[in-house]
């Protein structure tokens, strides 16, 4: 089965990071950051060669205040809006 091309803008990436996160969290939209390339800091590893948004969300564990650990982002298809990575983003200390 393959998924149909829908051309996933900005707007439509932060809608679908913000459904991603509200499976466990109520976050607030201000939360979110959106970037159509990737972030100089982010390291990730094995990452799909697909174009898509990274999007920089809370952590969905209720621990959102300044402590020293990762960001979290979630990479969103840019032509299918499907999640294709959400968790660390690697780029502690």
């Amino acid at each position: 089965m393959t998924e149909k091309s829908k051309n996933i803008d900005k707007k439509d990436a932060l809608q679908i990071a913000i459904k991603e996160v509200s499976k466990s969290l109520q976050p607030d939209p201000s939360g979110f950051k959106v970037y159509s390339k990737k972030p100089e800091r982010l390291q990730l590893y094995n990452v799909t060669s697909e174009p898509c948004w990274f999007v920089y969300a809370p952590r969905n564990d209720g621990h959102n205040g300044i402590m020293l650990r990762s960001s979290r982002v979630i990479l969103i298809s840019k032509k299918t809006g499907r999640v294709l990575y959400d968790g660390s983003a690697n780029d502690e200390g």
